[in-house]
């Protein structure tokens, strides 16, 4: 498997926070912790897990985010934002809960049948799975700003996404590869940012991308996909 990594983000480099160190001052006060459940076991606090196969289900739930992943494919279902507030007014997005993405599929049609690689920490969580020649790495943060979520194929795929209650808008004028989002509750923004990945095509609810070896598409929100052009 590949090393786990940090969380690269259009904008800036930003830390998953796999370790103890907080948050910058602006986002302070805005992230929590995952719990994640495998096979109806819950795990939570800082550790790392190898497990063992069968696996037969996969979700990550937190405070603010929330979403289930198929153990055998990576394919992310039911992207929740739960509404929950932070203990920050000035950097909460308002709006209930809703679902962001039906779906995150990578197109890669392998079975990912290995052990589990499983790592949680303060504010984030890294998955990490292979088979039949492809590596899935799924990297998640419970946050109400900046970049929370990131999927890697190794090697590269085609991935297609599938809006919930959000609708796409456009790219970004700072960045064609960054392909903006708006949710009727609340009216925040953010956008898919891809790294060594082509947005093929997009419609108001569905995108697709082409992701190479050593690529993503990742998800960033709130003031930072502000900075990134997607504007409400």
């Amino acid at each position: 498997m590949r090393r786990v990594a940090s969380l690269a983000l259009a904008g800036g480099l930003v830390a998953l926070a796999l370790t103890a160190a907080p948050a910058g001052a602006a986002k302070a006060g805005t992230c929590a912790a995952y719990t994640v459940v495998v096979n109806g076991q819950s795990l939570s606090g800082d550790q790392r897990q190898t497990i063992t196969p069968p696996i037969t289900s996969l979700a990550v739930r937190g405070t603010y985010n929330e979403f289930d992943v198929d153990p055998a494919t990576f394919a992310v279902r039911n992207y929740v934002w739960t509404g929950v507030l932070t203990p920050r007014p000035d950097k909460n997005l308002p709006g209930g809960r809703q679902v962001l993405f039906v779906s995150k599929v990578p197109n890669h049609g392998r079975t990912l049948d290995s052990a589990l690689s499983l790592r949680i920490a303060a504010e984030g969580v890294v998955l990490e799975r292979n088979g039949g020649g492809q590596d899935m790495k799924i990297q998640a943060k419970d946050c109400h700003q900046g970049g929370i979520f990131q999927m890697e194929p190794e090697p590269g795929t085609t991935f297609t996404h599938t809006l919930g209650v959000p609708n796409y808008t456009r790219v970004s004028p700072l960045a064609a590869s960054r392909l903006c989002f708006q949710t009727p509750q609340g009216g925040w923004t953010g956008y898919d940012s891809p790294e060594l990945a082509v947005l093929n095509a997009f419609t108001a609810k569905t995108s697709d991308w082409t992701v190479q070896s050593g690529g993503r598409v990742g998800m960033v929100i709130g003031e930072d996909a502000v900075e990134g052009g997607c504007t409400p």
